[in-house]
């Protein structure tokens, strides 16, 4: 730019210095004071920069800040184990790049006793929760049969989303305590001579009918859910085990759902974790952090209701027969030909609980 001011400064002051023309031809002689050939005072020129601006060094690229996976956090029903598969269906769903899937009691420093106490297994999840937290952007709580309960009881303890809760979704939650919890919670201490038969049946049918975490089963109730969780509960309408009133759970979107399977139809508590239906449901809450939309069919809104409510008078009554036949074989010891055969079988009963670690 100062060289082109400069050359049309020359031009113009050849042009006109202020002397009358020359004759074509000739030129004026030099003049004896000098004249400006810009108005451009030095100051005002800048010269080109003597050094190139820093540059950021090839080898060391600029690097985005690694995104923290979510945590998915499955706790498990009464009597499970971290490593029973039970929730595998469940956890192939969830992409490894976005979030890490954990179980309750996987981790030796956090263990979730199923037959122990319903309170201390809420502050070890809550413990567990808070101590991790930290290094997920979210975490997200997936809860089947009982562990809905020990769930519940964290949220009533101070667990929130001020921890990092996200989610928490209930497959087959006895929110309001089960009756396969309360009817053995009365009976077997009534029952006391003859009540490791009925444990070991128990056992061998299905789980130990005696524990702090029955116990505790009987009396549960519902928990308000705290501000900025996400909550659903889901169930099967062929689950007996935990029926339309130990469901309840007020205030809470609850999705009842049709099996589609053989397992989902004889076995609608623990095929409520295999149910696609259900699945669908839990992976969308978790991916959208909202209730999703009820995209249920007419039919199953229709007949879904309708099958619990049979299952659940069935249900009711396997209760009631089991609970009559174990009376009866307490009433039964009172014979004298009775009481040797059956003290003798209680006994051996006992020994094979303890066996069994019971």
């Amino acid at each position: 730019m100062a060289l082109a001011l400069l050359s049309a400064g020359g031009f113009a002051a050849s042009a006109d210095d202020g002397r009358p023309p020359a004759p074509i031809g000739t030129g004026h002689p030099p003049l004896s004071s000098s004249v400006p050939l810009t108005e451009l005072r030095p100051s005002e020129i800048r010269s080109a920069p003597t050094s190139a601006p820093s540059l950021i060094p090839v080898d060391q690229p600029r690097r985005a800040p690694v995104r923290k996976k979510e945590l998915v956090l499955f706790v498990g029903g009464y009597g499970s184990a971290a490593n029973d598969g039970a929730f595998d269906e469940l956890k192939a769903r969830f992409p490894t790049d976005r979030y890490e899937v954990r179980r309750l009691g996987d981790d030796p420093h956090f263990p979730y006793d199923t037959y122990g106490s319903v309170d201390a297994n809420a502050r070890v999840l809550t413990d567990q929760i808070r101590h991790i937290s930290a290094d997920y952007s979210a975490v997200d709580i997936v809860s089947h049969s009982m562990g809905g309960v020990v769930v519940d009881r964290a949220l009533a303890g101070g667990l929130s989303s001020g921890d990092g809760v996200a989610t928490y979704i209930s497959i087959a939650g006895p929110h309001s305590g089960a009756d396969f919890a309360r009817a053995p919670a009365f009976v077997l201490p009534i029952i006391a001579p003859v009540k490791d038969i009925v444990r070991a049946g128990g056992v061998l049918v299905a789980r130990d009918p005696q524990s702090v975490a029955i116990s505790d089963l009987a009396t549960a109730s519902p928990v308000r859910t705290p501000t900025g969780i996400v909550r659903v509960d889901a169930s099967l309408a062929t689950d007996g085990f935990v029926n339309e009133f130990d469901a309840r759970d007020p205030g809470v979107p609850q999705r009842l759902f049709l099996p589609a399977t053989p397992r989902e139809l004889l076995d609608g508590h623990g095929g409520s974790l295999i149910n696609r239906q259900i699945g669908d449901l839990v992976v969308e809450t978790i991916r959208t952090h909202t209730v999703p939309p009820d995209r249920r069919d007419p039919t199953t809104r229709f007949l879904a209701p309708i099958l619990w409510d049979e299952e659940t008078r069935l249900w009711r009554q396997v209760l009631l027969i089991i609970t009559l036949a174990a009376v009866s074989l307490y009433v039964a010891r009172f014979l004298p030909f009775c009481r040797g055969p059956i003290d003798r079988i209680n006994a051996w009963c006992g020994r094979l609980l303890h066996a069994l670690g019971r």
